[in-house]
């Protein structure tokens, strides 16, 4: 099975509250951003938190699918969530899925196109593109769990880059995979762009 890691474990330091509890329709960006996991073909889903971890989980209900843990190292960056993330992924996961908390914007339908792709084989890392440009969420074979568990800054960069030969890119119409939300005028912007009627 595939298995989501939803990284969001930061400070929200550029928006000045925990962005993962902003509002987002009637519920909260980090919800909005599980849910879509949830109605998705993943298998599991694990949420990484770190600051505010207990606030934060309190506020976001999951189901089975989901389990919730936190990275007493978030501070460090977010290699070490991806870390956390798959150390607490179930044993019989074939590959992993890294999601950002803060791209509510991604629906199941763009993340099991990447599924469907990864199950054909065409590659070992699975990266949807948009405008020729590269986004998230992004797809790692089990055969770099080890290395991503060993990764530094960079984050999965590292082993995408080490690997290119191994990335198959997917072409999809949301450009909500370029674009994550880390500032008041970002939120604005996104919740104009998501509910503002046409």
């Amino acid at each position: 099975m595939i298995v989501g890691i939803i990284l969001s474990a930061g400070e929200s330091k550029r928006m000045g509250t925990p962005k993962q509890l902003l509002p987002w329709g009637n519920t909260t960006m980090l919800q909005q951003v599980i849910q879509n996991a949830e109605a998705s073909r993943l298998g599991r889903v694990v949420v990484v938190l770190g600051h505010r971890a207990d606030e934060i989980a309190a506020r976001v209900p999951v189901s089975s699918k989901t389990r919730i843990v936190v990275n007493p190292d978030f501070r460090t960056g977010m290699s070490s969530s991806i870390k956390s993330g798959i150390r607490s992924a179930p044993a019989d996961a074939e590959a992993f899925m890294l999601l950002l908390g803060d791209q509510p914007f991604i629906g199941a339908a763009v993340i099991d196109k990447l599924i469907d792709v990864y199950h054909s084989g065409k590659g070992g890392i699975v990266i949807p593109v948009c405008n020729g440009r590269r986004g998230h969420p992004v797809i790692l074979d089990l055969r770099y769990g080890e290395e991503l568990l060993s990764i530094h800054d960079q984050g999965a960069r590292e082993v995408i880059h080490r690997h290119s030969s191994d990335v198959f890119e997917v072409p999809v119409d949301s450009s909500g995979i370029l674009s994550d939300i880390d500032t008041p005028q970002d939120y604005r912007e996104a919740m104009k762009q998501a509910f503002e009627k046409k």
